[in-house]
């Protein structure tokens, strides 16, 4: 008698098991100017620069910090927010020239926000 009840309460765990979730993409550049162009650059900016060797590993983080705060302050202010797509493209198509062809080594989990 305790055998079907048992075999019962297996079936119904079975039932609720629910099969694994696909594997998430990657999130999106997380929105800290609110220009896309921005957002990639800087999404990219350490594990790009540091690929690119453009300054010393120990500076590298000071340059993010001051080049976030640039474009935080441009997009905010109206008179050249309409001019930050262009000069965050022209950013990003330096950074990929002085890559060389090098790919960028992954990014950071969280990007730095401290300000």
């Amino acid at each position: 008698m305790l055998l079907p009840l048992c075999a019962g309460l297996l079936l119904a765990g079975c039932a609720t098991t629910r099969p694994p979730r696909p594997a998430a993409p990657p999130p999106a550049p997380a929105a800290i100017t609110g220009i896309p162009a921005c957002d990639t650059y800087l999404a990219s900016y350490l594990a790009c620069h540091q690929a690119a060797a453009i300054f010393p590993a120990g500076q590298l983080q000071a340059h993010y910090q001051t080049m976030r705060d640039s474009l935080l302050d441009a997009a905010r202010d109206p008179q050249t927010r309409p001019y930050l797509d262009a000069r965050c493209r022209l950013l990003s198509d330096q950074l990929n020239a002085d890559l060389q062809g090098r790919a960028c080594k992954a990014a950071p989990a969280t990007a730095p926000t401290s300000h």
